[in-house]
């Protein structure tokens, strides 16, 4: 088996960031990057290291090539540069089936893939940037914590498709999507993250819900005394109907 640091151990990523498809591209394309560069060899995957010639090898045979040299012999040349172009084929579920020939070099692969996702992830992004901005919170069919955990996950959602949305952005359209109703309440929210605009609208739902079940436990209590008391009021006038039934 051969050793974790050994440079010629080609890594292979978990599951979830196995290049499968769209879903997976980010993560895929994450784990790429850190592991061709932490091994230095970033310059055949960019293609900043071309195959060098034989003009460039005697120039270059004269001293010991390290890893990250600009101008390596043929032959290490050849083996970091298949080392990178394992590292794409390896991680790929299909990588037939997505399109990548395995002669090809890592860096061509790596440009068909960029080409490949990129208009997919526009689309996308641009998606999920609308489901997060266009989702509101309904007190009457969801909780605060339930919308709060919705949020987060719309836009975790963003951020895995490459998309952009700071904290402060994401505090003001957390803040947008609250009712309509409430527009007078959320004026002046505290703050300038996220999470304290979260604890401010927590507290202002609860405000509200106490309110309203206390508004419903009194209509309810009001309704109950009044049965009480039409009861009570049918229970004396049958009582006094025996002197009508003597006559």
């Amino acid at each position: 088996m051969a050793s974790g640091n050994s440079p010629l151990n080609v890594p292979s990523f978990p599951e979830a960031s196995q290049l499968s498809g769209q879903d997976t591209w980010w993560a895929f394309k994450d784990c790429v990057e850190l592991n061709v560069q932490v091994r230095g060899l970033d310059g055949y995957l960019d293609g900043s290291i071309p195959k060098p010639t034989s003009a460039t090898y005697i120039y270059t045979a004269q001293s010991a090539s390290s890893v990250d040299s600009l101008f390596p012999s043929p032959g290490k040349w050849n083996q970091r540069e298949r080392m990178v172009a394992s590292i794409i084929f390896l991680n790929c579920t299909d990588p037939i089936g997505i399109g990548i020939d395995r002669g090809d070099t890592a860096h061509k692969t790596w440009q068909y893939l960029i080409k490949k996702y990129k208009a997919k992830d526009e689309q996308r992004i641009h998606i999920a940037d609308t489901l997060l901005r266009e989702h509101k919170f309904n007190p009457e069919s969801t909780t605060m914590e339930d919308h709060k955990k919705k949020m987060k996950n719309l836009l975790k959602q963003l951020h895995n498709l490459g998309g952009t949305c700071n904290n402060y952005q994401f505090r003001m359209i957390v803040i947008a999507s609250m009712p309509e109703a409430w527009k007078d309440y959320i004026l002046n929210v505290p703050g300038l993250f996220s999470s304290e605009a979260f604890t401010y609208l927590h507290r202002l739902y609860l405000d509200k819900v106490g309110r309203t079940r206390d508004g419903e436990d009194n209509y309810n209590k009001n309704k109950v005394a009044a049965l009480v008391a039409q009861h009570l009021a049918t229970h004396a006038a049958s009582t006094s109907s025996p002197n009508a039934k003597r006559e």
